[in-house]
């Protein structure tokens, strides 16, 4: 089978792990990159992710025979606005960032062709504690042995999905199907939550009499608590999309900052203990879990190198040969 084209719309160190992954791999495919920081496609670039980049983002989608969106949701619509009209009948757009349903609602909306499909790449367990972003740190293990969650709309060709699911294990990743409606509702306490706890931390530092001299001795917990800070426009626009949904998580953690509070007022060092040594179990049992990877819904093929092109751009295939019918 002839070169397939991926192209990769979003190269900080999530997208341009993406593209060394794929080059890791033993398939012929080029590599379209694109991104609006021109410092960021020239590191992807220099880092081997991509084969070439296109600055014109009709122009980078056009040529793609699979589509990756790894954009922040607050830049979502607007990519899906200009692309829309380029993607090409067969070509599958897979939309990796933060919410699935207003990311359905744009494709159905912008795209006049193609094949949408919502997922969601998650950290190799190894990663989770690495919060850096820039593109010169990719990866190729960056999901390896970690999860793709797949959210597909109902009326998605089935080829379409299986071209996703191959993908996704093409990176490392196997297929764990969500619905969509339940998935958003969740991201909104894993993404959006801690984006908020971030603010609420740093401004409650920096709002206190000699905060300058508080920063200047301030740790990694610290560091690592308002890390979500860099994402603040996405956080934002990840709150208000589902102003219920985010005040349900800020109610929870309202009510838990609550007991701790009154714990401390009373002096309840053995329960203010035991609840921190109680959720600490709970983390490392999450962590051990993750690093397992033994949760998975989809039975895992066993295909070899030389097949495994026939494979991931098998259900592209099929969605051109019916067109074709």
């Amino acid at each position: 089978m002839k070169a397939q084209t991926v192209t990769i719309i979003g190269l900080d160190r999530f997208g341009a792990s993406i593209g060394r992954a794929l080059k890791k791999s033993p398939l012929q495919l080029t590599i379209v990159g694109n991104d609006s920081d021109n410092e960021r496609t020239r590191a992807a670039e220099a880092a081997g992710a991509i084969d070439s980049s296109k600055r014109n983002l009709a122009s980078a989608a056009a040529a793609a025979d699979i589509l990756v969106l790894a954009v922040p949701f607050v830049e979502l619509e607007e990519t899906l606005r200009i692309v829309g009209d380029a993607v090409q009948e067969h070509t599958l757009v897979i939309d990796l960032s933060d919410l699935k349903g207003p990311g359905l609602t744009w494709g159905k909306q912008f795209m006049k062709q193609g094949h949408y499909v919502g997922a969601s790449l998650v950290l190799s367990a190894s990663s989770l504690a690495d919060g850096r972003t820039d593109t010169e740190l990719a990866n190729a293990d960056l999901f390896q042995n970690s999860v793709m969650c797949v959210m597909p709309a109902v009326d998605v060709e089935e080829g379409a999905v299986e071209t996703a699911v191959n993908f996704g294990r093409l990176l490392g990743a196997s297929p764990y199907f969500v619905d969509i409606a339940e998935y958003d509702n969740l991201v909104q306490g894993t993404e959006t939550l801690p984006g908020l706890i971030a603010a609420a931390t740093f401004g409650a530092v920096h709002k206190a009499g000699g905060w300058r001299d508080m920063l200047r001795f301030a740790g990694l917990p610290f560091a690592l608590t308002t890390l979500p800070l860099a994402n603040g426009e996405n956080t934002a626009k990840l709150a208000l999309n589902n102003k219920e949904a985010t005040l349900r998580w800020l109610n929870a953690l309202i009510e838990e900052m609550q007991q701790v509070r009154q714990w401390v007022y009373e002096g309840e060092a053995e329960l203010l203990a035991a609840r921190l040594e109680s959720l600490m179990l709970e983390r490392d049992r999450w962590l051990r879990e993750r690093a397992k990877n033994d949760w998975l819904e989809v039975k895992e093929p066993d295909l070899g190198a030389a097949s495994f092109t026939g494979h991931l751009f098998g259900g592209l295939t099929n969605i051109r040969g019916k067109k074709s019918e």
